[in-house]
């Protein structure tokens, strides 16, 4: 099993939660890992140190994935640094912690949210995309949500960016897929991440549990599981595909 070994891997919002357990297991599986963040450098660098302590190879690169210029810098800079990336994963995203109803939503907050969580995955594509194509191979997975599929809870703009991953990357996959490349989306529900307790009060965290069939919350490595096994070389049949990873939630 090849899995991910030898490949450069770009994981954006790679410093916490999901985005640092998927660092972790692709490092883990013999992948040069770069660690996306844009505010926590700190975390970052803890997430590189882990890596480089069990002998893997790990570099931190700041950038705002919603900014078009610092995505191509970091991207290049991860090219002249670790190596040509040929598998990215598309984490990086945000909620709405305020959000009380589509009435109340402002038309910043709409714009925020879609550029972070939509474009964001739309400008780490377009940069990573010429080193793929040159190589004729490449992983991309896009981390989305259940709320992309049946709206979910988090609010309209949420569900829609979500939705919108979701679409991209179906139609990416198409284009995508006689040059080598795979496309395709882990899709968590509620996961034990700083987001979700940022958005879900903790007395409402019993009842969440109760409707989770298997009885807890998904856990970062989890959903890591799910990444790993779309980007290792033995998956290249499979593409344009979203594995929802929820415990049973919702289903």
């Amino acid at each position: 099993m090849a899995g991910v070994s030898g490949h450069v891997a770009l994981v954006t919002g790679g410093s916490r939660g999901i985005g640092r357990a998927v660092s972790l297991f692709l490092a883990r599986g013999g992948a040069k890992v770069a660690v996306n963040y844009h505010r926590h450098h700190e975390a970052a660098e803890e997430v590189v140190a882990e890596i480089q302590k069990s002998g893997g190879v790990a570099k931190a690169f700041r950038a705002d994935v919603q900014n078009a210029r610092e995505v191509e810098a970091m991207v290049e800079a991860v090219a002249r640094t670790l190596g040509a990336p040929d598998i990215l994963v598309a984490n990086a995203g945000i909620g709405d912690p305020d959000y009380r109803g589509a009435w109340n939503l402002e038309e910043e907050d709409w714009d925020r949210m879609i550029a972070v969580n939509l474009k964001g995955v739309y400008l780490a594509v377009r940069a990573v995309l010429p080193f793929m194509m040159e190589k004729r191979w490449g992983r991309i997975v896009a981390v989305a949500s259940t709320s992309g599929l049946t709206g979910g809870t988090s609010g309209i703009h949420y569900a829609a960016s979500k939705g919108g991953v979701i679409a991209l990357c179906k139609a990416l996959a198409r284009e995508c897929a006689p040059l080598g490349i795979t496309v395709n989306v882990v899709a968590p529900s509620k996961i034990d991440t700083d987001l979700l307790h940022a958005v879900t009060p903790e007395e409402h965290i019993p009842r969440l549990l109760a409707q989770i069939p298997v009885g807890r919350l998904g856990r970062p490595e989890d959903i890591a599981r799910a990444v790993l096994f779309f980007a290792a070389e033995e998956a290249d049949y499979l593409t344009g595909q979203v594995l929802v990873v929820s415990g049973g939630y919702g289903s």
